[in-house]
């Protein structure tokens, strides 16, 4: 039986390929990390950050902390955010 080789690609053509805006998805991962990182230095369960977030439930944060955010918007994340107390900036810059 012949082995094929796996092709390796960048993150972004592999979101490409798929349909999904790379900017958006990098935004949405980096939101993600922020509120995964407060949460866990203030020991924040999943279930108690629902309860605090009108419409969200654990299983959906769960699937947020394990990056499945596919239809999780930016403006449900900067909710969570601002729920949290955190606030974010942002900046841009003109694509290579």
């Amino acid at each position: 039986m012949k082995k094929e080789k796996l092709e390796t690609m960048k993150i972004k053509d592999f979101a490409d390929d798929l349909g999904i805006n790379y900017q958006v998805l990098k935004i949405k991962q980096k939101l993600i990390a922020s509120i995964k990182n407060h949460c866990e230095k203030n020991k924040i369960s999943q279930r108690s950050l629902a309860k605090k977030v009108p419409g969200l439930t654990q299983d959906r944060i769960s699937k947020i902390f394990n990056d499945q955010v596919g239809g999780m918007t930016i403006d449900k994340l900067v909710q969570i955010l601002s729920i949290l107390n955190i606030k974010i900036s942002v900046s841009f810059k003109k694509a290579a």
